[in-house]
């Protein structure tokens, strides 16, 4: 159970390395420019998993609609960012990093651009956790937010997995040991289970994770209702209805405790947990971000 060391080949087209403050980590994001005058900067939050800027393309271009800025980052200890995969000794860096790095860049601190976060599945609490920390932030686009979980084919552990973990939590909880990746060929859906394989075998993306890793990961999870009623941005709230993964109840909690009252949630109808889900709701994401920028003052927002 060996996690792919970090990839010495990088394609640093349109990426950047920024150094962590604490430890001076490089930092690995993609900076994708469709044009010199965008009208605004949108940042892809990944999950403890990673990203792959180049096998998200699609997403990008659909975000960017050839008129906005989109900053998508390597979290540290995936992708061309520094760290040990599947493990950080205190996990309060791998946000920190993301708040740090946002801060520094250009399109937060220019307060001629609105500023939103896009997060899918986990990384929607790790959004939550960023914008907590991020007061120059015009709106969040949440999909499929992982709150309230289905037991899934192929992604929930077994029993034994439960018992063998509970064992590497005393002994050697910082040993990555959960696989993330579950076992594709049982997902159902046939979207979802397609990018499960391609993931699968990504060299830029974690598959194992220690004990302390999941169980971070799973507070923050928890706590998404906690910022939720912080949150004084704006928000739009995608489900797909064909999610296998995410309970829409868990989707209702996080929306009737979002604290800004402009907040819209939309259910996808075929949407599945993964890409689906954001490329059918294609005009309902443009619709929205075009009524953010109509006005970027966060005050008059909520």
């Amino acid at each position: 159970m060996k996690n792919p060391d970090r990839p010495e080949n990088q394609d640093l087209t349109n990426g950047h390395f920024f150094h962590s403050k604490d430890d001076g980590s490089k930092i690995f994001f993609y900076d994708y420019k469709p044009i010199q005058n965008y009208r605004s900067t949108i940042y892809i939050i990944s999950g403890i998993t990673g990203i792959n800027h180049r096998a998200e393309r699609d997403i990008i271009e659909q975000l960017s609609n050839n008129e906005n800025r989109i900053v998508v980052v390597h979290p540290r200890g995936s992708g061309y960012s520094d760290g040990k995969r599947g493990d950080v000794t205190d996990f309060s860096l791998f946000i920190k990093d993301y708040v740090d790095l946002i801060q520094q860049d250009v399109g937060y601190k220019s307060t001629q651009y609105p500023v939103f976060l896009f997060g899918h599945s986990m990384s929607c609490a790790i959004l939550a956790a960023i914008a907590d920390q991020l007061p120059n932030i015009q709106g969040a686009i949440l999909v499929n937010p992982a709150y309230l979980l289905k037991k899934a084919k192929g992604m929930s552990p077994t029993f034994w997995d439960y018992v063998k973990y509970a064992a590497y939590y005393i002994f050697a909880k910082h040993t990555p040991i959960v696989n993330m990746a579950g076992n594709p060929s049982l997902i159902q859906n046939e979207d979802d289970r397609k990018e499960a394989e391609t993931r699968m075998n990504d060299p830029l993306l974690v598959k194992y994770f220690s004990l302390y890793m999941m169980m971070e990961a799973q507070k923050m999870m928890n706590s998404i209702c906690d910022y939720a009623k912080k949150a004084n941005y704006p928000l739009l709230l995608l489900h797909g209805t064909n999610d296998s993964i995410v309970d829409k109840k868990g989707c209702d909690l996080i929306f009737k405790n979002w604290k800004c009252s402009n907040k819209r949630y939309e259910l996808i109808t075929n949407g599945s947990h993964g890409k689906s889900t954001v490329k059918l709701a294609n005009k309902v994401i443009k619709n929205w971000l075009e009524s953010m920028m109509e006005d970027t003052k966060l005050e008059e927002q909520c």
